[in-house]
């Protein structure tokens, strides 16, 4: 792990995550099908899914994979939503962190988004953010807008990373929170 000079944890992506990854996907899929999967390449998507929620896992080992298949993490009470996206290298601060329109319903504390290589060996950890804050900050996207050079296809919330909270352990996340 380090971290850029943009304040992204960037991961190198072991073996040992990858069979994690996918060990998690599998046991997802028998169970749940292709729920809450909205590309086209539903494999694709699922697997960059798992691969950021290993590389946070290794990053922040305070965090427990939760039960509940529309929670990603808990600590304590708290829940987080990993969000992650597939990526040809490293993102910028102006990059967008977005949520699926129906994501912002989920019952879920804070939102930590990632940048997973397509090639699925880095992950960049690139901010969490309260989901209250984040519904504040982030404008909803109807579906087709353009955003670089890619078209939404369905509705979507954004906002850039350089509006996340950049934290090295989630303790620190929770103590200049008050909390």
């Amino acid at each position: 792990m380090k971290i850029t000079a943009d304040g992204f944890i960037e991961v190198d992506v072991t073996p040992e995550m990858l069979e994690e990854a996918d060990r998690r996907n599998k046991e997802f899929l028998r169970r749940y099908g292709h729920a809450g999967t909205h590309r086209k390449n539903k494999e694709e998507q699922r697997r960059t899914g798992y691969v950021a929620e290993s590389a946070v896992r290794s990053v922040f080992p305070d965090l427990e994979y939760a039960d509940d298949p529309k929670v990603d993490f808990v600590r304590g009470e708290t829940t987080f939503d990993s969000k992650a996206q597939g990526c040809n290298g490293p993102p910028a601060p102006n990059y967008s962190a977005t949520l699926y329109e129906e994501q912002a319903a989920r019952a879920v504390d804070y939102l930590v988004f990632s940048r997973v290589k397509k090639d699925f060996k880095k992950v960049w950890i690139c901010g969490f953010i309260s989901k209250a804050d984040y519904l504040k900050v982030a404008k909803l996207q109807p579906a087709g807008t353009k955003n670089n050079n890619f078209t939404y296809d369905e509705a979507r919330y954004e906002t850039e990373y350089r509006k996340l909270r950049q934290v090295t352990s989630v303790g620190d996340l929770f103590e200049s929170n008050g909390g």
